[in-house]
């Protein structure tokens, strides 16, 4: 990954202009650059700005390392506990990204199996000339595959490629969108949430290139998803599709992530406490609150902030509106 597909004024610092004035910095004048019209930063410009403000800010210093698996009230605390952890809070902020790749029955069950079948998100590091997925990672990792062995990588998707410079209309991060998402009823919310999980987009950017790599025979585009048989005798999977079968050593999933519900430890504590949710998902007030003490940011907040919930704008929103939390009573 070059490129982020966000624009500059997209980062982790609270002042909009930060990544742009860092950028302006002498030291990283290897990394200033800025591509098209919406002027995206470059993955390791933004990565060294988010270290850079994770040391000055001493953040690393406030980590409590360890696997949380309950919330509960210990008197007038909140309680969090798990495996290396205990801490006594008034509050607590639920934070949990999106990080569960999404993996179809079939593919589990041929992986119990022993087929080398495999995420994108996951931990295998091969390099494998079947790729399904239709998004940017699937796209990437095709590139990347085909950039680091010469070969040609076959790309499954189940239709043509989808062409959008940003994985959530730009239109939800202006303030008029927002008032429209707060009118909205949450059964009209939960609608719209459920018919954008459409699937990934590709930048256009990125889309030229691929045009480009299917043209040089480096990609071989297959749009569907092919039935898929493991053939433990032989040690390879059969891959039906475009009306032939073809044999490959190894299947990469660029499928995603799976959309975030409470679920696990997190639901558990959750019905515990008697916080309420709607289809998994938390039903928060206006500043973020979940009651008892709990307060919610990130996917699980798609509720209250809408499309942008997920990313960057989200986060800042959601920033935003919690110092008035200080204020409340557990």
């Amino acid at each position: 990954m070059t490129w982020m597909r966000s624009p500059v004024g997209h980062h982790l610092d609270a002042q909009p202009g930060s990544l742009h004035q860092f950028l302006h910095q002498s030291e990283n004048a290897e990394v200033a650059e800025l591509a098209g019209a919406f002027r995206r930063p470059r993955y390791d410009a933004f990565l060294r700005h988010s270290q850079a403000l994770v040391a000055r800010h001493r953040l690393d210093e406030t980590v409590i390392g360890g696997r949380v698996d309950s919330i509960r009230t210990e008197r007038e605390h909140l309680l969090v506990q798990g495996e290396g952890v205990e801490v006594a809070a008034r509050r607590v902020l639920i934070a949990t990204g999106t990080n569960v790749p999404r993996m179809p029955q079939w593919a589990r069950r041929l992986q119990r199996e022993g087929a080398p079948i495999h995420h994108a998100f996951g931990p295998c590091t091969r390099l494998d000339h079947d790729i399904l997925g239709g998004g940017i990672s699937a796209v990437q990792r095709a590139l990347m595959v085909h950039r680091s062995t010469g070969q040609t990588v076959r790309l499954w998707m189940r239709r043509p490629v989808r062409v959008a410079d940003f994985d959530v209309d730009r239109s939800w991060a202006k303030h008029r969108f927002v008032g429209r998402w707060a009118e909205l009823q949450v059964s009209e919310r939960l609608d719209f949430l459920n018919r954008r999980a459409v699937g990934g987009s590709v930048p256009s950017g990125l889309a030229s290139r691929l045009a480009r790599a299917v043209r040089r025979g480096s990609i071989e585009l297959q749009h569907e998803v092919p039935t898929v048989e493991w053939d433990a005798a032989q040690e390879q999977l059969l891959l039906h599709g475009g009306g032939r079968t073809v044999e490959s050593s190894g299947l990469t999933l660029a499928t995603g992530l799976r959309r975030e519900t409470v679920s696990g430890w997190l639901r558990s504590s959750a019905e515990q406490l008697g916080l309420p949710m709607i289809n998994g998902i938390p039903r928060l007030s206006e500043d973020m609150h979940w009651g008892r003490g709990v307060h919610v940011c990130g996917p699980l907040a798609r509720l209250r902030l809408g499309p942008m919930a997920t990313n960057i704008v989200g986060a800042r929103w959601a920033a935003s509106k919690l110092p008035s939390v200080r204020m409340l009573p557990v």
